[in-house]
């Protein structure tokens, strides 16, 4: 477009030389105001646009779609013929700023919402910005900045909670009870083995130990009465999950989508079926593991929003090391292992520091890469994208 007008204008004053007429001079009048009328219709509608996110926090599920709505309002009474929104996003896991563009024309007096549907986001802390806005006249030869003071530009920023999807589990879950756990915490529905807890006193039956009967109940009630001993549960499953960077996998977030998805949802499946546990995960920024125990659904979607906002770092095995170095690690019966990449290093630090009874390395991979599927101190079990229920359906929690 000023191109062409640039053409015309060249035109015209060829035309008002050679042609001797009113209407010659008209014309040239008019094409050299043009750009004048131009520039100011182009300033006042930039001093009366306002452009910000409807809302600052928004939580979606991974595979959802994800709508992202502006508010742009025109207080003035000219039209804007064209606005140009360059919006910037980052999802925190990696960091990696996109860029996405907009352009629209709005209406004088007029307030309208504009919705952006962004694909491909994974699993994480998004950050939305507005960059820069700019407003041109409808042939483009003026461009200005919509600044921001003066409240001109309103909630730059938006931030989006990407939920991992759950997958359904129907995996059997073992009875560690047996093992001489440490545990401050017991089941509320099952019995165990363990005499310092209590779990229950009732009737005595045939068939139960004479060194469960309670004496002193027995004989104010006149009648046999036994202990029923407590489950000890609190560290009988462990999830660890190493956030470090696949080596040589081009899709790395893709891996990570599937490593939060497995560890959000084997939690979620040994809460419904009242197991506590704990996962431990090592934050990249604050330099340390994090542990959190899961005993119901708050602390359960604190770690998962703890999980999200963590972001990938190059160092192997920093979660296991980690954990190894600072914490007073208690002996669990189970420890689950949730990686990106295979490190048979990482289980040997294991079965070295003897962190449990039974490792379970749960490897995320796409079917092309040669991973070996041997590990000679934990069971290793290769973790599909878009495979997640089947590949750990013989996962015995």
């Amino acid at each position: 477009m000023p191109f062409l007008y640039t053409v015309l204008l060249i035109a015209s004053v060829f035309f008002y030389i050679l042609y001797e007429h009113p209407f010659s001079f008209y014309l040239f009048a008019f094409l050299l105001v043009i750009p004048v009328v131009m520039f100011i219709m182009t300033l006042c509608t930039a001093r009366k646009l306002k452009i910000g996110f409807t809302d600052k926090q928004s939580i979606v599920s991974r595979t959802a779609k994800l709508p992202i709505r502006l508010r742009v309002s025109n207080d003035s009474m000219l039209p804007c013929p064209n606005l140009l929104i360059e919006i910037s996003y980052a999802n925190k896991i990696d960091g990696k700023t996109n860029i996405v563009k907009i352009n629209t024309p709005v209406y004088p007096h007029e307030t309208q919402i504009l919705t952006l549907s962004v694909s491909g986001i994974h699993c994480g802390t998004v950050d939305f910005n507005i960059k820069k806005c700019k407003v041109s006249d409808m042939l483009k030869i003026f461009t200005m900045k919509v600044k921001s003071k003066n409240n001109l530009v309103f909630d730059k920023n938006c931030t989006v909670t990407i939920l991992p999807d759950y997958i359904p589990l129907e995996n059997e879950i073992a009875n560690y009870a047996d093992m001489g756990l440490e545990s401050d915490e017991y089941s509320k529905t099952q019995k165990g083995d363990d005499p310092s807890e209590i779990f229950d006193i009732r009737d005595y039956v045939e068939g139960d130990k004479l060194n469960r009967i309670h004496w002193k109940l027995t004989a104010k009630q006149d009648k046999t009465m036994v202990k029923d001993y407590s489950l000890p549960i609190a560290n009988s499953i462990v999830l660890m999950i190493d956030l470090s960077k696949a080596d040589g996998k081009a899709d790395e977030l893709t891996l990570f989508d599937s490593a939060v998805e497995t560890a959000a949802s084997v939690s979620e499946y040994l809460l419904e079926n009242e197991v506590p546990h704990r996962t431990v995960f090592y934050d990249a920024e604050k330099q340390m593991s994090i542990e959190q125990n899961i005993n119901d659904d708050e602390s359960h979607s604190t770690m998962v929003g703890m999980l999200l906002q963590a972001r990938l770092y190059d160092t192997k095995d920093a979660v296991l090391t980690d954990y190894i170095g600072t914490s007073e690690s208690v002996k669990c019966g189970h420890l689950i292992y949730v990686s990106t990449g295979y490190s048979p290093n990482a289980t040997e630090l294991m079965s070295d520091a003897d962190l449990a009874y039974k490792y379970t390395y749960l490897l995320m991979t796409d079917k092309g890469s040669q991973t070996a599927l041997y590990d000679e101190f934990a069971e290793l079990i290769p973790v599909y994208p878009g495979q997640l229920e089947g590949s750990i359906r013989e996962l015995c929690l």
